[in-house]
């Protein structure tokens, strides 16, 4: 009989979609740590704004080194199996974080969940745009899928938070961190076959190597800085907020309306932002910061917050977008899956970490004034902004900077 075949055809995923679904996985695990890890961390486990911060500075001083060794295993061992290890990571992670248990224990494993998530995501996205390259839906649509997977978990946690309080987040968490270990293993390696092989050593020298390419380092070091003013945002957002007394269903809300802001923009990214070029879009992410983090540093009515909150399309999408654009306009093919691993542990990962620290530092030192005072953790953001403005006005353009092919 013929309906066996021709059933298992009609079945059978393209190795687009494997590669969106699994990166969607991932994302139900980020879009509910990123908001409520800190809860739990504030609320449940009694650390300070130092400690909540400092966990995941650590981590990110962690991906300095993690991030280009990943990057070797990967290329050499395959990057399905690699995502895979590191949910695998963070799910044990999540469910030894029980009860009681000592807050130096509870440090130590929210520094190697954090760490854990930072490796996969660089290794989600090339799985991503080497998975999409060839097919339906391509890497904007993609990206947005895996945006919506961010949103689901970012309403998700909050109705839990609001519902259970935030130790139910860990079971979400589990969960979630378990099926993103699985999903990878399905998709189809084609980054690996794609790509020359490197050892871990190789990984570092090839990936210090990049910055020397005439102009990749400043527009790299600028993007990072604006993308790097999202620190107070990423470690406080969710305890400023319920600070202000704004409830669990608003804050899973609120966070999602930034990423559907961002959904929105990258749907219709090739149509609004095709003709511009990166540093013109370094530009738009920059004065968007400048603005949200000015906003956000007043308490203000939570209807306001929403209409904030549409600024992450310009701070994080749109700034995204431009570093995409130079890295695949400046750089080799066989070298942007190790450019985006590289960039994230010897820039973003330690300018971020900077200024996720200093955020730590101010929300203890301005707790006595009030959730006012501690509001305007955001505002220290603002210098950081300008200086990626500078460097984009003395960036130069993409494509200027790629090595001669003769």
């Amino acid at each position: 009989m013929q309906t066996g075949p021709d059933t298992r055809s009609r079945i059978t995923l393209s190795a687009s979609w494997r590669a969106t679904l699994a990166a969607s996985a991932v994302h139900l695990v980020m879009g509910a740590n990123l908001p409520y890890l800190p809860v739990w961390m504030e609320k449940v486990a009694l650390m300070s704004g130092a400690e909540i911060a400092g966990a995941a500075t650590i981590a990110m001083a962690i991906r300095i080194i993690a991030g280009p060794l990943a990057a070797g295993i990967a290329q050499d061992r395959g990057l399905r199996a690699t995502l895979a290890a590191a949910m695998a990571v963070s799910c044990a992670g999540y469910a030894l974080l029980v009860p009681d248990s000592p807050r130096i224990a509870d440090f130590l494993l929210c520094i190697l969940i954090y760490s854990a998530l930072n490796v996969a995501g660089p290794l989600f996205e090339a799985i991503l745009v080497y998975g999409t390259r060839d097919g339906r839906p391509d890497y904007g649509q993609g990206r947005a899928i895996v945006s919506l997977a961010f949103v689901f978990a970012n309403l998700a946690g909050g109705a839990i938070l609001g519902a259970f309080g935030p130790d139910w987040i860990l079971a979400y968490l589990v969960g979630t961190a378990l099926l993103a270990t699985i999903a990878p293993l399905f998709t189809q390696q084609g980054a690996r076959e794609a790509i020359p092989k490197r050892t871990a050593i190789s990984t570092f020298r090839e990936g210090f190597a990049l910055y020397r390419i005439d102009g990749v380092m400043i527009f790299i070091l600028a993007a990072a800085l604006i993308q790097a003013t999202h620190g107070a945002y990423y470690a406080f957002a969710s305890n400023i907020w319920i600070a202000q007394g704004i409830g669990g269903g608003h804050i899973g809300a609120l966070w999602a309306t930034g990423v559907g802001a961002e959904i929105l923009l990258l749907l219709f990214s090739a149509r609004l932002l095709g003709g511009m070029t990166p540093q013109t879009l370094l530009w738009i992410g920059g004065i968007g910061s400048l603005l949200r983090w000015t906003l956000a540093g007043f308490v203000l009515p939570v209807e306001t917050v929403y209409l904030q909150q549409t600024l992450h399309a310009a701070t994080f999408a749109i700034t995204h977008i431009a570093t995409m654009r130079f890295l695949q306009d400046s750089l080799p093919n066989d070298k942007l899956p190790l450019s985006y691993a590289v960039n994230g542990a010897l820039v973003f990962g330690p300018i971020m970490a900077v200024t996720s620290i200093i955020a730590g530092f101010a929300y203890d030192a301005f707790a006595p004034g009030g959730i006012e005072a501690q509001s305007r953790i955001y505002w220290i953001m603002l210098p950081v902004a300008f200086a990626g403005l500078y460097l984009v006005h003395r960036a130069r353009p993409a494509g200027a900077a790629r090595p001669s092919s003769a």
